[in-house]
């Protein structure tokens, strides 16, 4: 087994009213100097703005898009030299927060605005170029300050798609199993973790989908730890295998849906695929208020398919793509057999 470096946040703060804390964090963390506070246009307001008034001085950007050229122009844009950066927003400020820390090789605390996915504290960035996303590797933040009061206020829609894609963990660790057979790197902790994170958000469904405090806390607390899970492997495998590369594949092919609900939807396919509980994915994602159908995508039957046809060659991931070749045929019977073509 090659040896591995594990980078984990040094701090997480969870609970209602701690955006205000985000400077007292940084104080303890002994993160001095000027924060580079990046913000989306919606996320500026609701929190962002506070967060710029707790530090003497600050440099700021919106970010605007998830992709290299963004994360170059802000790079290039900021008149200064920031200590450290503060992503205040969603997966697509937090994923380019990565990056540009990394570019400038200073710390980064992310200070998440809705529980959409599970990059808040990971060290991968979901990032476009050249017309598609790529998972790429960069530093984990040192610090997570997540605000419950914040959290529960996000929209239905994007709390759903946080929940689908922690549920996705099932059929990832599945593929990451069959990996480990082939003589595979496999992390029994990791994947323990992150089924573990799986099943507390689906029995937590209901409250989420409520937005009662206790589901989105523990939405948020099962999104972090599947992001550790990732760091403690070095690798995405615990919580990103055939789903996740279906959903890329939507991604190339122009889907608009958010990334956990393609994750959510292709969850079920491989699961059924896997032969491994995909009543109970559906099921789940179902009670969270999750799309479980093509239809509930936004996406056309043919592209479902397109997508499966395309997604064993997103990554170079063993997964079940690789046990049971995707074929058009099994495409239609995969899809027409879970409901995904209802």
């Amino acid at each position: 087994m090659e040896p591995h470096l594990i980078e984990l946040p040094r701090k997480i703060l969870v609970g209602k009213g701690v955006i205000g804390k985000v400077k007292e964090m940084c104080d303890a963390l002994q993160l001095s100097g000027t924060p580079l506070v990046l913000s989306g246009k919606s996320t500026l307001g609701i929190a962002g703005k506070n967060v710029i008034a707790q530090f003497p001085d600050t440099l700021s950007d919106i970010v605007n898009e998830a992709t290299m050229e963004e994360a170059k122009r802000i790079r290039e844009a900021v008149k200064g030299e920031p200590a450290f950066v503060i992503a205040v927003g969603g997966g697509k400020v937090i994923d380019i927060g990565k990056v540009v820390s990394s570019g400038f090789s200073i710390p980064l605390v992310s200070v998440p605005t809705a529980p959409s996915h599970d990059g808040i504290v990971s060290e991968r960035g979901s990032i476009k170029k050249n017309g598609a996303k790529h998972s790429i590797r960069a530093k984990p933040p040192v610090a997570v300050v997540a605000d419950i009061s914040i959290l529960m206020n996000a929209p239905p829609r994007m709390i759903a798609a946080g929940a689908a894609d922690v549920i996705s963990n099932c059929s990832a660790v599945n593929d990451w199993r069959l990996a480990r057979n082939r003589g595979e790197y496999y992390s029994d902790y990791a994947a323990d973790l992150a089924i573990l994170s799986a099943e507390i958000v689906m029995r937590s469904a209901r409250s989420i989908r409520d937005g009662q405090e206790r589901g989105i806390r523990n939405l948020m607390e099962a999104l972090i730890s599947s992001g550790i899970c990732m760091s403690l492997a070095g690798t995405s495998s615990s919580g990103s295998g055939a789903d996740h590369m279906f959903s890329h594949a939507l991604d190339a092919l122009g889907s608009k849906a958010l990334h956990g609900e393609q994750c959510g939807v292709g969850c079920i396919i491989m699961s059924y695929l896997q032969e491994k509980g995909w009543k109970m994915v559906r099921d789940a994602l179902k009670e969270v208020g999750a799309p479980t159908t093509a239809k509930g995508l936004g996406v056309s039957e043919e592209m479902v398919i397109e997508a499966l046809l395309k997604a064993k060659d997103v990554r170079k991931r063993y997964t079940i793509l690789d046990e049971k070749p995707m074929t058009r045929e099994l495409a239609e019977e995969a899809c027409k057999a879970t409901g995904v073509f209802d």
